[in-house]
């Protein structure tokens, strides 16, 4: 690893981590400067990697500081090029040049998951959105051979409206995957890459299994974060059938297969199978509301 590579760190008079401070190495970053980003010292999002600007100044920014070992700054560079591409949840970013010095990625600050958007009357077909829309950015991750290999709750974001200037680019309700710090760029495509030795990831690994079929594993953990969005806001009711076997399927049975994994459907299949199941859930909540009306008059 690089010596230049975070995390940073602040020190105290005593030569021990500053954990709440700003290290001066980020603050005296030329882009830093130039741009007049007041970084919060306080509220380090990962201490020593990433760190956000003060909430009084519109818009509010992430920087992250990138690891130049890993790809992550490639697959920016990639993602980044295709952003009016409706398919394509990157969040809007920019990188720093690698001759203003080591590389920063400068993104909004999105502080709502998925999950502060649902209430207690979104409707499952509301829901399913979410979830369509998850599928959807790890599709088009897939379509262009790469696997993001940590995708969990905390890695999807949903933005809002709710500062007065928000980011340009972002779109409301709109679901971005973020944090490509493990992910991988591969030469072969779902249903033909075997596996690979996985990285450490915030999800936890079936089964205590090291090796998988990488874009497998991304829809693995998909089903979990769709899981999620479902059984958000219940209110104490089991999650209706269809959808449950749904994720069922979704998260498959894993067998440890050291070839293409197809103990679970691509990210593709998934999606489709899901539209159709969204639009079932709509004709069904539209007879349940009429009947509804109908017997109240």
């Amino acid at each position: 690893m690089s010596s230049d590579n975070p995390p940073w760190f602040a020190h105290d008079s005593n030569g021990g981590i500053a954990i709440l401070e700003v290290p001066s190495r980020l603050k005296s970053h030329p882009e830093v400067i130039r741009r007049s980003l007041e970084l919060e010292p306080a509220n380090p999002m990962k201490v020593g990697v990433v760190y956000v600007t003060t909430y009084s100044k519109d818009p509010q920014c992430v920087v992250k500081i990138l690891d130049t070992d890993s790809e992550e700054r490639a697959i920016y560079h990639r993602l980044l090029q295709d952003l009016d591409c409706p398919r394509n949840h990157t969040i809007p970013a920019e990188l720093t040049s690698l001759e203003a010095g080591h590389p920063l990625l400068i993104m909004p600050f999105v502080w709502l998951s998925y999950s502060d958007h649902i209430r207690k009357d979104t409707s499952l077909f509301e829901k399913l959105g979410f979830c369509l829309q998850v599928l959807e950015g790890v599709e088009y991750l897939h379509d262009h051979k790469i696997a993001h290999l940590d995708l969990c709750l905390g890695n999807v974001v949903a933005s809002s409206n709710a500062r007065h200037q928000p980011y340009p680019g972002l779109t409301s309700k709109k679901v971005y995957i973020i944090d490509f710090g493990s992910a991988r760029q591969l030469s072969l495509g779902p249903g033909v890459q075997p596996a690979i030795k996985l990285p450490s990831s915030q999800m936890p690994k079936p089964r205590g299994i090291e090796y998988l079929d990488p874009y497998s594993w991304d829809v693995y953990c998909a089903a979990d974060i769709m899981r999620d969005i479902l059984e958000n806001n219940l209110n104490g009711l089991s999650l209706p059938t269809i959808p449950r076997l749904y994720l069922e399927w979704v998260s498959g049975r894993e067998q440890g297969c050291r070839g293409p994994c197809h103990c679970r459907p691509t990210a593709r299949r998934a999606r489709q199978v899901l539209l159709v199941l969204r639009w079932a859930t709509c004709v069904w909540e539209y007879c349940t509301r009429t009947l509804r009306y109908l017997s109240d008059r």
